[in-house]
């Protein structure tokens, strides 16, 4: 197993990297890692010109199976380093039909774990969501070329922080053993149809505990206010948590 740890950081020995070094740590003596600090390089788009420094790094994605992408957040998204990586690399990375749209090409079926840094605290991240962007980013540019991903790990609060987390350094470490255990495919399917069931029974039950705390409507037989009710307050909390799961679901603590 070759492991690839891509560090889009201004800083080659910051918080950010430590957890990238945590998470390499971690990994079985078995495993091939190798950093790519993109600083050391002048990357730039294809252009119809020789770009050899965008071929060396091709390379480098070809030779290896995992990914590990660390980068902060800065100003509420993606650090510039690594946008800028990810955008000159597209052409690359997807293949374009005639109409546009982006599929799959050589790095598909590969895996990728991300990793994120922010000044804002544990708990203010985890109800404004800072980092989301970042995420939903490098998401959507793996996503497009086919990878998989394996989890994201986010550490917070680093404004004037001297040392990393070390509860978020052991947790770096963990996913870093269990990357060599990873999937060969997303074969997550029956893990969401359990998940969605469950959802559906506990909103269920408190769509039910709702009616009878409010409106106590089981007392009175009224079959009609019972199902409207059950319909509105089930429909609205379930939307909820559907769109916080699909949209909105990323680590913050």
């Amino acid at each position: 197993m070759k492991v690839l740890g891509i560090l889009g950081a201004h800083k080659k020995d910051g918080l950010t990297a430590q957890y990238l070094a945590a998470t390499a740590k971690g990994l079985p003596q078995a495993a091939e890692y190798e950093l790519l600090y993109l600083a050391d390089y002048t990357i730039k788009p294809d252009t119809g010109q020789p770009n050899p420094v965008l071929d060396q790094l091709e390379k480098k994605l070809q030779e290896n199976d995992i990914w590990i992408i660390a980068a902060p957040t800065y100003w509420g998204s993606l650090s510039g380093v690594m946008k800028n990586f990810l955008d000159c690399m597209r052409p690359r990375m997807v293949r374009m039909t005639k109409a546009a749209d982006t599929l799959p090409a050589q790095f598909k079926d590969k895996h990728y774990l991300s990793i994120t840094t922010c000044f804002q605290s544990s708990l203010e991240n985890f109800f404004v969501g800072i980092t989301d962007d970042t995420f939903k980013i490098i998401d959507r540019a793996m996503t497009g070329a086919g990878l998989i991903k394996v989890t994201e790990i986010v550490g917070t609060g680093t404004w004037k922080q001297k040392q990393p987390d070390p509860n978020k350094l052991a947790l770096c470490e963990h996913w870093g053993a269990k990357l060599a255990t990873k999937q060969k495919k997303d074969d997550n399917t029956v893990k969401r149809y359990i998940q969605l069931f469950c959802m559906i029974a506990v909103m269920a039950l408190v769509t039910m505990g709702l009616q009878q705390l409010i409106f106590g409507v089981f007392a009175g037989g009224q079959f009609w206010i019972i199902y409207a009710t059950f319909v509105l307050i089930f429909y609205i909390l379930l939307a909820s948590l559907l769109h916080f799961f699909t949209f909105l679901r990323h680590r913050r603590r």
